[in-house]
Formats: structure tokens, sequence, C-alpha cells
């Protein structure tokens, strides 16, 4: 019995080796596109890569700061917060793009001007403290469903942006059809 056992484990432990590598085997040819993957795989590598994704140049060439947003997913749809505060509603776009999985945000923060605000020159002053970050701002964000952009809804209050993206309803491959008896 005990060598029946040895035998039994080692066999285990063998054939769990022998799906490690089938594994690793099988990912290398997905990772050279020997082999088709999943599609969802492809989907969650471009959401993990977005984090550490630099924003892109703008049309003019000029660099734009990276907006920092807050991705929730609930059952029926994705929500982001984004903190704007400086821009107005007709100073930054949303846009839906791709395959209605891309969503693209694009601004920019103007210093406020006006006569309840000091109007200076910074010439010849010493700047103690600039944190605001005003110009241009932009964010892509790769999601991890389709969303179905005619239902999406956008509402900005105290200089948060939230975006409501209803995800699209998936449609089944076939209709079932009642057989009658004749």
């Amino acid at each position: 019995m005990p060598a029946e056992r040895a035998l039994s484990s080692r066999r285990a432990v063998y054939f769990s080796e022998d799906l490690f590598s089938m594994s690793a085997f099988l990912d290398r040819l997905k990772k050279k596109q020997v082999i088709p993957g999943n599609p969802e795989d492809a989907k969650q590598e471009k959401v993990q890569a977005q984090a550490a994704a630099q924003p892109a140049p703008l049309e003019s060439g000029l660099s734009a700061e990276q907006l920092k947003v807050d991705i929730y997913k609930a059952s029926d749809a994705i929500i982001i917060y984004a903190q704007i505060g400086g821009a107005r509603v007709d100073t930054y776009d949303v846009l839906v793009e791709g395959d209605n999985d891309v969503v693209t945000i694009t601004g920019q923060r103007i210093r406020p001007a006006g006569e309840h605000l000091q109007a200076f020159s910074t010439e010849g002053k010493e700047k103690i403290l600039e944190e605001c970050p005003w110009g241009k701002f932009y964010r892509q964000i790769i999601l991890p469903a389709e969303v179905d952009p005619t239902k999406t809804e956008a509402v900005m209050a105290d200089g948060v942006l939230m975006v409501r993206l209803p995800l699209r309803e998936i449609k089944t491959a076939g209709i079932r059809i009642h057989v009658n008896r004749v």
C-alpha cells in the first residue's frame, strides 16, 4: 500500500508539472500570436496597462495633465468620477470611442479672472506655491466592457464630473423555438 501511494503521488506531481508547463507553453504561443487568445484576455491586458500609460499629446503638440479618475463597475453600468474643478461645462468634452469601450475626456482649466479676483502680473514676483493644475487635461480610459453610448449620462456638480455609462445588453446567440407535436 505505501508503495502504491508513493507511485500515485509521483504521478500527481508529474501530472501537475505537465499541466503547468503546457499552460506556460500556451501562454507563450498566445503572446507570439501563433494561436489566438481569448478576446477578454486582450481586453484585460489593455485595462491593466492603462494605469501606467502617459497622456497622449494633444493636437497642438502641447502635453496635458493626465486627469485623475475613479472608476466603478455596477451590475448595469460603469461609473466614472473625475475632479475637474476650474473647468466649465463648455471647456471639456467626453467622447465614447472605439467599439464603445473607450472613453476620452479632454478639456482645459482656465484660471478665473474678474472684478472679485485681483488681476496682477507675475513678472518680478516670487512664486511661493503653485499647486492648482491650470491648463489642458486629458484622459483616455479603456473600459472592461462595451457600453451603450446612446444611454450615457454625464453631470457636473461642485467640480466633479460623473459619467454613467450603461453596459450594452448582451444579445443571445440564438432564439429558442418551441416545437409542436403533430
